[in-house]
């Protein structure tokens, strides 16, 4: 009786244990995906699909709004995204037409936070959780693959802010630097576009 009196104290006292942070803590989708260290190099988005490393086939961030990111795919989709490879600025999802093929083309409407995906990445602000980053082709980046996506390791996510943008409409943008302690990021070997 002692014993299952102790057990009910200690799990409705937050501060022994608490099932988010312990949900959280232990949650498989953070971090390093098992067998893909940084500098691993996939075919295509469908390939990241498959070995876990970012589960969306086309968002560029994967994440629940209520844990944090996972993942996002650098490759230039938005005017004011900088690849510096060590330091980022991403910018968040939405404000695009609606209904074209990957809701690509120039902002029309502003993005909030409101957005899941835009949440997610807030959230791993907010809780200092690693977040993966794959790079995918970029011409104006002397850090992304010619081809295909590659791995590029964890960043940190410093900064999440809602900041007017070039196109005039609001962003997301969000502020990254890489974890030390990685292998330094691939730099491309072909000719720059700027």
């Amino acid at each position: 009786m002692a014993t299952e009196r102790l057990r009910r104290e200690l799990a409705n006292d937050p501060s022994v244990y608490d099932p988010v942070y312990t949900a959280l803590e232990h949650d498989p989708r953070f971090g390093e995906i098992r067998g893909y260290p940084p500098g691993s190099i996939f075919e295509n988005r469908k390939a990241c699909y498959d070995a876990n490393v970012h589960t969306s086939l086309q968002a560029g961030i994967s994440g629940a709004a209520y844990l944090g990111g996972f993942s996002i795919v650098v490759s230039g989709g938005y005017e004011d995204d900088c690849d510096n490879g060590n330091t980022l600025i991403y910018t968040g999802s939405g404000g695009r037409p609606e209904g074209t093929k990957y809701d690509t083309g120039p902002l029309v409407q502003d993005q909030t936070f409101v957005n899941r995906h835009n949440a997610s990445l807030r959230k791993s602000c907010d809780l200092g959780k690693p977040v993966r980053v794959i790079r995918g082709p970029n011409p104006a980046s002397k850090y992304a693959p010619a081809v295909g996506y590659r791995y590029d390791g964890l960043y940190k996510v410093n900064k999440a802010e809602l900041v007017v943008g070039k196109s005039g409409h609001k962003i997301c943008r969000f502020e990254l630097s890489r974890i030390p302690g990685q292998m330094k990021v691939r730099v491309s070997k072909r000719v720059v576009i700027s």
